[in-house]
């Protein structure tokens, strides 16, 4: 029979070895659970997301009960060129600009004067309202560092050299914008404009998105709302991206808003000095619409424009990796859409590309099942 050792004031204790199986023990269970909870914390950032969006749907039926018809998406396509390329004709605001009264956010909508041409117009008198912090217009799953979110996420206006250039104050961020054309081939094959980044696209093949120029009728949507895409995920955009497209360009000419050639004060760029580039990442921003050349989630960095990828000619700016102007999240495994009907659904990562562009196109005439995507 055994007895447990004694200290010389005759108290039971631990040997040393009893000592470490116990801190042992302790560690797989940490190790085991570790992975559960951060599963579980990404479950509820993701359901957020998802309410994040069924309240922009919910927006976008208000503003449509209210017009008798979806806003623009900002950006849209002029196809009376060849190949189709992009336009800004319907303005300076962003899709998410217009449907501010019809969510809760009338802060930061009647702090904007639309009368004016650009939200960030060089009088200033946008620049309370358009450097809001939308909750709404933001995924907390997603982060959008200089360096790629290895030091943490940036606040949520941070804008480079604008943030210190204008007192701390930037324009704010979005994680989400209107997929306004595809350019996807209906072959699944590469032709004009693929990359390593969008193997299938081709520009000669492009189509409208639900939101495109002007306003558009649920009757134009024959594909079904409950079958189009009209928002996705792009989430965690670097502040130090550029457009390929100067804040002058309309219908492709650079005849609009000559003056931006002249430093604006209340978008002084993110090295200090006037760069007259849209920025995607921006909520009022038209170009925060976007198209959609590829599969979810493409691995290619760098994604911004600052560095060439992967080698020249090829640049990052506007060419489609990672989360450049294409549905990307933080999400493992796919991104949250809004499809037109106001419903939320998680589109995978290993969804054809062909569906995908079925899934774009609002009269394409496709018939996709759930099971497909």
């Amino acid at each position: 029979m055994s007895f447990p050792r004694r200290t010389p004031e005759g108290r039971p204790a631990f040997t040393l070895i009893e000592l470490l199986v116990v801190i042992a023990i302790i560690a797989v269970l940490i190790a085991l659970l570790l992975p559960a909870v951060q599963s579980a914390r990404e479950a509820a950032r993701r359901a957020q997301c998802t309410n994040n969006l069924k309240q922009i749907g919910l927006a976008l039926h208000n503003y449509e009960s209210s017009n008798t018809a979806f806003p623009p998406g900002g950006e849209s396509t002029n196809f009376n060129v060849t190949p189709a390329a992009s336009q800004f004709v319907d303005g300076g605001w962003s899709t998410l600009a217009r449907i501010l009264p019809y969510m809760e956010a009338g802060t930061a909508f009647n702090a904007l004067n639309f009368n004016l041409a650009e939200y960030n117009d060089a009088t200033g008198q946008n620049f309370t309202g358009a450097t809001q912090v939308v909750a709404v217009f933001l995924c907390p799953s997603s982060t959008r560092s200089p360096d790629g979110g290895r030091d943490g996420p940036e606040p949520a206006t941070w804008d480079g050299g604008l943030s210190a250039a204008m007192g701390g104050n930037g324009y704010g961020y979005n994680d989400y914008g209107p997929t306004v054309y595809v350019d996807i081939s209906p072959l699944g094959v590469g032709g004009l404009g693929a990359t390593l980044a969008t193997p299938y696209r081709d520009k000669t093949t492009r189509a409208n998105g639900m939101l495109k120029q002007g306003l558009t009728r649920i009757a134009e949507i024959t594909d079904g709302t409950s079958n189009t895409i009209a928002i996705a995920e792009d989430a965690g955009r670097d502040p130090r991206y550029l457009s390929p497209y100067t804040e002058g360009y309309y219908n492709n000419v650079i005849t609009r808003q000559a003056a931006m050639a002249v430093t604006n004060p209340f978008d002084p760029g993110p090295a200090g000095g006037y760069t007259p580039y849209r920025r995607y990442w921006r909520w009022a921003e038209p170009d925060e619409g976007y198209g959609v050349s590829g599969v979810p989630n493409n691995k290619y960095r760098p994604d911004h424009e600052l560095s060439d990828w992967p080698v020249a000619p090829f640049v990052a700016q506007g060419n489609n990796a990672g989360n450049n102007d294409e549905i990307a999240s933080f999400h493992p495994g796919g991104a949250n859409v809004l499809f037109g009907d106001g419903s939320v659904r998680f589109l995978k990562d290993s969804v054809n590309p062909v569906t995908l562009r079925g899934l774009v196109t609002p009269n394409g005439g496709e018939v996709i099942s759930s099971d497909q995507y």
